[in-house]
């Protein structure tokens, strides 16, 4: 049967093709329209498994924030442990100032009077024997002893200084002998350590 369009007679060869051509057409046209749905529904699942793939980077972002945060919040700590340590520092070292300036204030103070005293304290220690410095430790051994002697002998000489003027003068003595006794450095440890030794001796009699 041979093909006619707009009136012209076309061969039977061309007419075949052209029925092969849209037959093939319609074929794979029946067969398109069939694997669409298939081809969509596989493209839903590459959809869905990328939406949950970024959800996975979302949730990994956002834990990453978390961490960040808690970071941050340690590192204010941090941060504001070391300020406090830094104020107490400062104070320290503002303290230490002080101190530092009033020791020196001390020696600049007493530094002429050591470097005065030093010679003089130089020659006694030269100039003292060890014979003399066991006779020092004696007399202050007995000092408890004689002060308490003064003791009970100064009331009695109150009362004889209407006598006349040389026991007058004599009971004066004696009150300067006693405060210069009391005045001595260390006295009250020797005078201690007197009555000690005087007691170890009555309990030997």
């Amino acid at each position: 049967m041979a093909l006619v369009l707009a009136g012209v007679r076309l061969p039977d060869s061309f007419a075949v093709g052209v029925v092969s051509s849209g037959v093939r057409w319609a074929r794979d046209s029946a067969i398109f329209a069939l694997e669409l749905p298939g081809r969509i529904n596989a493209l839903l699942d590459e959809a869905a498994v990328l939406v949950a793939r970024i959800d996975a980077v979302v949730d990994a972002a956002q834990r990453l924030i978390d961490r960040t945060e808690g970071v941050i919040d340690r590192v204010d700590v941090v941060v504001n442990g070391a300020a406090a340590t830094t104020r107490a520092a400062d104070d320290v070292v503002g303290s230490a100032s002080k101190t530092s300036a009033t020791a020196l204030e001390l020696v600049e103070l007493f530094d002429p009077i050591a470097q005065k005293s030093a010679p003089f304290a130089q020659k006694f220690v030269d100039h003292l024997s060890e014979d003399e410095v066991d006779a020092a430790i004696e007399m202050v051994d007995q000092l408890p002893g004689l002060v308490k002697h003064m003791e009970a002998v100064i009331p009695i000489l109150a009362t004889l200084d209407t006598v006349s003027p040389e026991i007058h003068e004599l009971l004066a003595v004696t009150k300067d002998v006693r405060r210069a006794v009391i005045g001595i450095p260390g006295f009250k440890f020797f005078r201690n350590r007197g009555e000690e030794k005087l007691a170890d001796e009555e309990e030997d009699k």
